[in-house]
């Protein structure tokens, strides 16, 4: 039922069931007392990681925690160096008065950087973005301004600002509702951002109010930004903490005050509670602090404070789908869990959703227990855990940055990461995306894309988002004079975080008399309301496939650790890998594919560097290829390569050769990095042609080595193919009828390689998926036929002849060298003759049949 947004937050105030409702003191009412501390940024040093781990009776204040590096670094005061120096630590000053720095950094900017740097987004407002009156940051007072602005300039898309609640010295917690029927509550997924739970993190606020500029600004002209308005409902809450904000600016107006937490007076001299630590999931664990001097002080009780209470409330009253509570610093994106070093239950969609997030950014997306370091009562594991939100804790900017970046670095750091927020709200919801495509012959079957002949197109779509999916549509599209769209349109439709495709042929038909070699461009386009996305691809006329891997096969299929594999950790292994910030959790086949090669597999909640390659290099080393028929050949795969971690990043590179010689010589095709090697799966394809002659003995390598000192290097392969261009007189083989199921799977297939010329006596046949260790062979004849016979489906026509009896090896897999002389001397070239494997079976008639395949002979 529908209902205008004033009624929405009408309640009685939430009442925790471990603590009285807090008391809210009016704001002149309350003395200020207690002078802030000057603080420092220290680096502890320690020799062993034993030695560091005692620094957490401290209840410092860590930003980052290298225990097996033998480091932290930490904001703390004259009185906690040496309490850190009374446990035999070293501590090594970074900056000196930290709050002062940021000040004087702030005033001290060139005017015009500053203004080359704002860009377009907000400069409307008064003041204009990024030209708040501390430092450039807005106070709360003109973050009030603004949401009164916003309201007043799109009324048909912001709702008026609503108080949450008060703080604990009576300010109100504003926040609008952002959508394109504001002011009434639609049937809509819901994203929740909010930020300044800590009150010394501006850049978190700004870069949630240029994100809501953007999408008002933008409403109508980007999609993107249009379909957001119009199919979700936003609620934003820039500023949780306007009372610890508020003493920021009071002894710092110009910015760069420290004041971290919310202003409750303790009794005791001391002030404030850490918000992020008072919510009451987990609360009271690892990471947050019983002594109210600590800057992670937990506070008495769960949600002992107002503001923690009032964003409960909230949170509660609301069906939130996905939230972000945006805090700064470190170049972060964490997911839950926070209270302990765990991957939560969720995590492949969690992962997935937060990938795709920052894939722009750059940004690592990983529990913050892992990440960062474990700290109990968070918001986003409240989220998670009490209300099942799919909820990420953004550390915005890098450690130059700090908690207040330069005037300069508002707006960038901003827009960097714009479309990660927009994507969160996209998650909120059903959110179809394409994924990749198939492309198979449609004309007579040989796998090549021949000139006359149609092709059809499967695209994969993907619902990375919470909602499940109404009917999107598929168009096709092509700017190739040598082709035309036969079936244009399709619907898909796919359930929350699982792949659908086209449920209807998409078909491509490519011009009588295109020449081989011809690059056919396409288009296909998923269309969901405004939102359209697009996957470019293009094929090849005269293409076809000569080998296909994704990795999910029983065996290794030929691929194998060669050399040089002289790394003493991180060899190449082929597994469903376990993630660190460096190697990948997924593999990159779309859909049921979990295998990948990679470089040493890691442990579960293992750290950064688990099992990477160390002190050497391990080589990934391909199958032989016969290309020496055709006349362009192409290598294409999926990477992945790391090299940008650890304290001597960026040091290796990440090397893809290619031999014609079986291996005995090289030549280099590819090389990655040193710098920009990130992580992240991406596309690449050599042109072996280019490179080399192709013969009957071409192979391809992967080498991945750590040459330098205290770098993390991990790389992964996956999905490769090699297709060529083969000469036209002599056409491929030609597989038909289908195999029947057998005892241990699917059914048989055999593969016709080598020669088809009789008289180079060199074609070998092949037959997999059969019982391992089992007795058959291969017959020929010449013609087709189809009948039922024993467990499966005989094929083969004329006058039969059978080969010499074989024995399967422990993989399934039966290879016979076809002897010409003695097992064929009547196949003659000009002929086409088809052969099949017969084996026993278990059950039935005791025996079955692979499929068949048809070979065309002809002179080379």
């Amino acid at each position: 039922m529908l209902q205008l947004l004033p009624l929405l937050l009408v309640a009685a105030p939430f009442q925790s069931d471990a603590a009285p409702a807090p008391e809210r003191t009016p704001v002149a009412a309350l003395p200020e007392g207690h002078v802030h501390p000057v603080e420092h940024l220290v680096r502890i040093e320690g020799e062993r990681a034993t030695s560091l781990l005692r620094l957490q009776q401290l209840d410092l204040d860590v930003l980052r925690s290298e225990y097996t590096r033998g480091y932290v670094e930490a904001i703390v005061t004259d009185e906690e160096i040496r309490a850190v120096e009374e446990l035999g630590l070293d501590v090594e000053m970074v900056t000196r008065d930290l709050a002062a720095f940021y000040a004087r950094r702030l005033a001290s900017e060139d005017p015009a950087a500053v203004a080359r740097s704002r860009g377009s987004i907000g400069q409307w407002l008064t003041p204009a973005f990024g030209s708040g009156s501390v430092g450039g940051y807005y106070s709360f007072a003109e973050i009030v301004s603004v949401l009164d602005q916003f309201r007043a300039t799109y009324p048909n898309l912001v709702a008026p600002k609503m108080s949450i609640g008060t703080t604990i010295q009576g300010r109100d917690i504003w926040m609008i509702r952002v959508s394109d029927n504001p002011t009434v509550d639609e049937n809509e997924p819901e994203m929740r951002i909010d930020a300044m739970h800590h009150a010394r993190e501006p850049q978190g606020m700004q870069t949630t109010l240029y994100f809501v500029s953007w999408l008002l600004e933008s409403y109508g002209t980007d999609p993107l930004a249009t379909y957001i308005l119009e199919e979700r409902e936003l609620y934003v809450i820039p500023c949780v903490n306007p009372d610890g904000y508020e003493y920021n600016r009071s002894i710092a107006p110009g910015g760069g005050g420290l004041w971290r937490k919310n202003r409750r007076n303790n009794g005791n001299g001391t002030f404030g509670v850490d918000l992020n630590r008072n919510y009451p999931f987990q609360w009271g664990g690892a990471g947050s602090s019983g002594n109210t001097d600590s800057e992670i002080y937990r506070g008495p009780s769960p949600s002992s404070e107002p503001e923690t209470t009032d964003m409960i409330q909230f949170i509660d009253s609301r069906s939130f789908q996905t939230s972000l509570t945006v805090h700064t610093f470190g170049d972060l994106w964490l997911a839950p869990w926070g209270y302990i070093a765990q991957f939560p239950p969720d995590w492949d969609e969690l992962q997935e959703l937060g990938d795709l997030a920052v894939e722009l950014s750059g940004y690592p997306n990983g529990p913050a227990g892992i990440l960062l370091g474990v700290a109990a009562g968070a918001t986003d594991d409240y989220d998670y855990g009490a209300q099942d939100i799919y909820s990420w804790t953004p550390e915005i900017g890098n450690s130059s940055d700090g908690f207040w970046p330069l005037q300069s670095r508002i707006v960038p750091l901003a827009e960097n990461n714009r479309i990660a927020f927009a994507r969160t709200a996209l998650g909120a919801g059903a959110w179809l995306r394409p994924e990749s495509a198939l492309v198979a012959d449609a004309g007579d079957g040989d796998g090549s894309f021949e000139a006359g002949e149609d092709v059809s197109l499967t695209l994969l779509v993907r619902n990375s988002g919470r909602g499940t999916a109404a009917a999107g549509t598929i168009s096709l599209t092509t700017t190739s004079p040598d082709a035309v769209v036969v079936d244009a349109l399709s619907t898909v439709d796919a359930p929350s975080f699982t792949t659908g495709q086209n449920q209807s042929p998409l078909t491509l038909r490519i011009a009588a008399g295109t020449p081989a070699g011809t690059v056919v461009p396409y288009r296909l386009t998923v269309t969901d309301g405004p939102l359209e996305q697009s996957l470019d691809g293009t094929l090849v006329v005269g293409e076809i496939v000569i080998a296909d891997f994704d990795f999910e096969a029983a065996g290794d299929e030929g691929w194998a650790v060669g050399a040089p594999n002289d790394a003493s950790t991180g060899n190449w292994v082929r597994v469903d890998p376990v993630g660190t910030q460096a190697q990948p959790e997924n593999d990159n086949t779309p859909g049921a594919g979990v295998r990948c090669w990679v470089t040493g597999q890691g442990a579960v909640g293992g750290g950064l560097g688990a099992n990477d390659v160390d002190g050497g290099s391990t080589t990934l080393v391909s199958p032989v290829f016969d290309l020496s028929t055709a006349t362009a050949a192409t290598v294409s795969y999926a990477r992945w390569y790391s090299n940008d971690a650890g304290a001597g990043p960026s040091a290796d590179v990440f090397e893809v050769d290619v031999s014609n010689d079986e291996g005995a010589t090289w030549t280099s095709a590819e090389t990655v990095g040193p710098t920009g090697a990130s992580g992240g799966w991406e596309d690449a394809s050599i042109d072996l042609g280019a490179l080399l002659a192709l013969t009957d003995a071409m192979r391809v390598r992967f080498v991945a080595s750590d040459l330098g000192a205290g770098s993390i290097v991990e790389a992964a392969v996956d999905d490769v193919r090699v297709a060529a261009i083969v000469d036209a007189g002599c056409p491929a083989p030609k597989i038909y009828c289908v195999g029947e199921p057998n005892a241990v799977g699917p059914g048989a297939s055999i593969v016709a390689f080598g020669s088809q010329d009789t008289l180079n006596d060199d074609l070998t046949l092949s037959a997999s998926g059969v019982l391992p260790s089992n007795f058959g062979l291969f017959f020929h004849g010449q013609g087709r036929i189809d009948s039922p016979l024993g467990n499966g489906r005989f094929c083969v026509g004329g006058s039969v002849v059978r080969m010499p009896i074989v024995q399967a090896d422990g993989l399934g897999f039966a290879t016979y060298a076809v002897d010409f002389a003695a097992d064929a001397p009547f196949i003659d070239n000009g002929e086409t003759w088809s052969f099949q494997y017969w084996y026993r079976d278990v059950g039935g008639d005791g025996y079955n049949f692979s499929d068949a395949v048809e070979v065309t002979f002809c002179a080379d």
